[in-house]
């Protein structure tokens, strides 16, 4: 995927384009010449949280101590478990 990029400036003047265009791909807008934001469309961007999401939990759950006995649970096992806490 291409990443369009814009200064500030430009952005301030041509708001309506850039916008159109960040509906379709993303757009890196630039302050100073440096990289400062990037407009996406929501569709993107909410994948985008997703898929973060998905990877700090990941992280999260790889974190976690190993317990012996919670890997020996069968899927019963942890159904009735949760049916006693409800």
């Amino acid at each position: 995927m291409s990443n369009k990029t814009f200064a500030s400036r430009e952005v301030q003047t041509r708001f309506g384009a850039v916008l159109d265009t960040a509906k379709r791909e993303p757009v890196t807008v630039t302050q100073y010449g440096r990289p400062v934001v990037t407009m996406m469309s929501f569709e993107l961007a909410e994948e985008a949280q997703r898929a973060l999401a998905g990877r700090r939990m990941s992280e999260f759950l790889r974190r976690l101590p190993r317990v012996e006995a919670a890997e020996a649970l069968t899927d019963e096992d942890v159904n009735a478990l949760v049916h006693e806490l409800r």
